[in-house]
C-alpha cells in the first residue's frame, strides 16, 4: 500500500508530528492548534520557576493517552530517536525531516536535563498514575495534584538513570553537527547520570512505587547496566564504558534474557547485542545472540503470526512490539531482516486481508478513536462523550489486533487503541529506514 519513498517521508513526518501532540508544559508554537499549555506548575521539589513563572518539570512529553510524565518510557523513547537519527540521518534528510526530527527529540532531552536536578537525582514520574487516570478530560483542564517522585543515592533507580544516560548520550551524537553546545550538554549530564545509575543500584519502581501499576520494572535493570554503558561508549570513545558493557553482557546473561522477547521500555537486551555485534564485530556471542533473537520473530521463528502478517508477541499493544522489532531487524544487514521490517510496517499501515491501518490518519480503515484524552477532547470527564474523537491524532500508533487480526476501533479499550510516545518511537525507527 505504501512502498514509494515520499509516502514513507509523509508518514514519517506524520509519526513525529505526534510528539507535539504529546507536549506538555508552555508550548513553543501552534502547530497542533488544539493543543494548548499544560502542566506549567510541575516542579522538583525546592526547585525555582523560570522566567514564565514555569516549573522546572513542565515541559516533557505526556506518556501516552493520559497526563501523566513516567520517565522510564519518556527517557526510552528519546533513546530509540536519537538511535534513529543517528542511524538514519541521510535518509531523514532526503525527507527534509531533520529539523523536526531534532525538535522532537530536543523537546524530550530538555526535559530530561531539567528532571537531573543534582549529580544523584532524577525525577523518575510526574503526577500520580491513579489521580491522573481518574480524570478524562484533555491535559490543558487538569486540576489535580502532580506529586513527583525523586530516586537519589538513598533510594535508587537504576533503570531510569541509565535509560536517561542513554537518551542524552545519543542526543549528543544526533546533535553533534548542528549545536555542538548542546551535544556537549547532553554529554555532561549522560556521563553523570551514567555514575549515579552504575553506583547506586536499585530498581526503579521499588522506590517509585506509584509506577508499579504501569510501568513496573519487570526485567529489573541489568539490562539498562549494559544499555547505559554502550551508549555512554558510542557517545564517548572511552574504552572503559564498552569493557564494563562486555563484562556486564556476560555476567548478567544479557545474550539470553533477549530470546524470545521483544525490545521495549522494560527490556533492551536485544538492543544491546545488536549494538555490541556492530561494536565488537570479531567477538561472535552478540552476533549470534542478536541473529537467534531475529530469528524467533522472522516468519517459521517461534512468535505467532497473525493470519495476515503480524508478528504478534503478546495482547497488549502488539503493533508497538512489531513495529520495534522491525527498526532493529532493519539493522541486521540481512535481505531476511530488511524483507521483515517492509512486511510489518506494511501491515500497520493496512497492507493486511482486512485493509485495516493501525495508524490514526493514514492509510485504509484507518481508527478515528484512539484512547487520548487530549484527542477525544471531553470536557465533562465523559469517556464517551462526544462520540467520535474530536481532533484527529493523525500518525499516531495504536495499539494493534488481536491474534486473529481482528480490531475494534474502541476508545475506552487501552489494550488495542491506546497510544504511547514508547508506541511511535520504534515505529518512527523502522519508518526512517524504508
Amino acid at each position: 500500500i505504501i512502498g514509494a519513498e515520499q509516502d514513507y517521508c509523509m508518514v514519517l513526518e506524520n509519526a513525529l508530528m505526534f510528539y507535539k501532540m504529546n507536549r506538555a508544559g508552555r508550548l513553543p508554537d501552534n502547530d497542533i492548534p488544539w493543543r494548548g499549555n499544560s502542566a506549567l506548575n510541575d516542579a522538583s521539589p525546592n526547585s525555582q520557576k523560570d522566567a514564565n513563572g514555569d516549573g522546572n518539570l513542565s515541559g516533557g512529553y505526556f506518556d501516552a493517552g493520559d497526563g501523566v510524565k513516567f520517565a522510564l518510557p519518556m527517557t526510552y523513547s528519546m533513546t530509540m530517536l536519537g538511535w534513529s537519527f543517528n542511524q538514519y540521518k541521510d535518509n531523514i534528510a532526503k525527507c527534509g525531516l531533520t529539523n523536526l526530527y531534532l525538535d522532537t527529540i530536543k523537546y524530550g532531552t530538555d526535559w530530561i536535563i531539567n528532571a537531573h536536578t543534582a549529580d544523584n537525582e532524577f525525577a523518575a514520574q510526574v503526577g500520580d498514575g491513579n489521580l491522573d487516570h481518574s480524570f478524562w478530560g484533555p491535559p490543558e483542564m487538569m486540576t489535580m495534584n502532580r506529586p513527583v517522585y525523586m530516586i537519589t543515592a538513598d533510594q535508587p533507580g537504576t533503570e531510569v538513570a541509565m535509560e536517561a544516560a542513554s537518551a542524552l548520550a545519543a542526543a549528543s551524537l544526533a546533535f553533534a553537527d548542528s549545536d555542538p553546545a548542546y551535544a556537549a550538554t547532553c554529554l555532561s549530564h549522560a556521563k553523570t547520570l551514567h555514575n549515579f545509575g552504575y553506583t547506586y543500584r536499585g530498581s526503579y519502581s521499588d522506590v517509585v512505587t506509584n509506577a508499579q501499576a504501569f510501568y513496573n520494572s519487570w526485567s529489573g535493570y541489568k539490562d539498562e547496566l549494559v544499555w547505559g554503558s554502550i551508549w555512554l561508549y558510542k557517545a564517548t570513545g572511552d574504552a572503559s564504558y564498552l569493557t564494563k558493557a562486555k563484562a556486564d553482557y556476560a555476567t548478567y546473561g544479557i545474550g539470553g534474557m533477549a530470546q524470545g522477547n521483544s525490545h521495549d521500555w522494560d527490556l533492551k537486551a536485544p538492543g544491546c547485542s545488536l549494538l555490541l555485534s556492530q561494536l565488537d564485530p570479531s567477538t561472535s556471542t552478540y552476533a549470534n545472540d542478536f541473529n537467534s533473537w531475529l530469528k524467533y520473530w522472522l516468519p517459521g521463528g517461534g512468535i505467532t503470526y497473525t493470519p495476515g502478517g503480524l508478528a504478534w508477541i503478546r495482547q497488549w499493544g502488539p503493533a508497538r512490539y512489531a513495529a520495534t522489532a522491525a527498526f532493529l531487524a532493519s539493522m541486521s544487514g540481512s535481505t531476511d531482516g530488511t524483507t521483515f521490517t517492509a512486511a510489518q510496517i506494511g501491515y500497520l499501515l493496512g497492507n493486511n486481508p482486512k485493509s485495516q491501518s493501525f495508524v490514526v490518519g493514514i492509510g485504509p480503515n484507518y481508527p478515528i478513536n484512539p484512547h487520548h484524552r487530549a484527542a477525544h477532547h471531553s470536557t465533562t470527564n465523559d469517556i464517551n462523550n462526544p462520540v467520535n474523537n474530536l481532533y484527529l491524532l493523525k500518525g499516531a500508533l495504536v495499539g494493534g489486533p488481536e491474534s486473529d487480526d481482528s480490531f475494534s476501533d474502541d476508545r475506552t479499550n487501552y489494550i488495542s487503541n491506546e497510544v504511547a510516545t514508547d508506541y511511535n518511537a520504534g515505529f518512527v525507527g523502522a519508518l526512517a529506514s524504508l
